[in-house]
């Protein structure tokens, strides 16, 4: 059996009935109902942007949340702060829902007529249509900053994870050198630069022997024969 996705609203409504003062309340308590069921603590009305660590958290609406006008609470989520505002303006209740931490806004907008029938009574007479609120709470209001947070996490994990794997790729310690391959027979392609039937003299350093079978080159023949020299004197 599917569970009831309004579960818990009745027992939410019921401890704040007593203090609905008008149709935007209801609209209000019901976007409460829903940051609670998706793991949302309140810690109180206003809009202090920073926590002391010492806030109570609590499932319950606030003492005074619907004294004012305009509405003002603060809740946490996964460690985060977040401020949710509503705003009652030309018949139309908007609400943001603010991160401290980086400012990140999603947002709804509804028509408080349209929306609210009663005041009291069971939800299919207050919220005919609760189930396009609850629809819109969830994707425009709740999602689309959660999520947000999350694809950041996912991403900053990714560039901490390819930053790891381009300094490994840069460190010699960490990568061994690869041995240059040695001449052979099975390597004979590396004296392919030279073309075929070509003289090839190795280079090598200064007073460096030649190679056994290797005759001894004669001296620069612009060198003058010493004096007195006669190459016909043993003949």
């Amino acid at each position: 059996m599917a569970s009831d996705p309004l579960f818990g609203w009745d027992l939410t409504f019921k401890t704040v009935e007593k203090d609905v003062k008008r149709k935007s309340d209801i609209i209000v308590a019901f976007i409460h109902w829903n940051l609670i069921k998706r793991g949302f603590r309140n810690i109180g009305i206003g809009d202090e942007r920073k926590l002391s660590g010492n806030e109570e958290r609590t499932e319950l609406l606030p003492t005074g949340w619907n004294d004012k006008e305009n509405y003002t609470m603060r809740y946490i989520f996964e460690d985060k702060l977040y401020i949710l505002h509503g705003l009652n303006t030309d018949g139309n209740l908007i609400v943001n829902l603010m991160r401290s931490e980086d400012l990140a806004v999603s947002n709804i907008a509804t028509n408080i007529e349209e929306t609210v029938q009663e005041t009291s009574g069971s939800i299919d007479k207050m919220l005919p249509n609760h189930k396009d609120l609850m629809h819109n709470i969830k994707r425009d209001l709740i999602n689309s900053i959660t999520d947000s947070l999350t694809s950041s996490a996912q991403t900053q994990t990714m560039e901490r994870d390819n930053s790891r794997i381009n300094n490994n790729r840069d460190n010699p310690v960490r990568i061994p050198p690869q041995p240059r391959p040695q001449a052979g027979p099975e390597n004979s392609n590396l004296w392919g630069a030279v073309p075929p039937g070509a003289r090839f003299d190795p280079f090598g350093p200064p007073g460096f022997a030649p190679r056994p079978g290797r005759r001894q080159p004669p001296p620069d023949s612009d060198h003058l024969p010493p004096p007195g020299f006669n190459d016909n004197m043993f003949l």
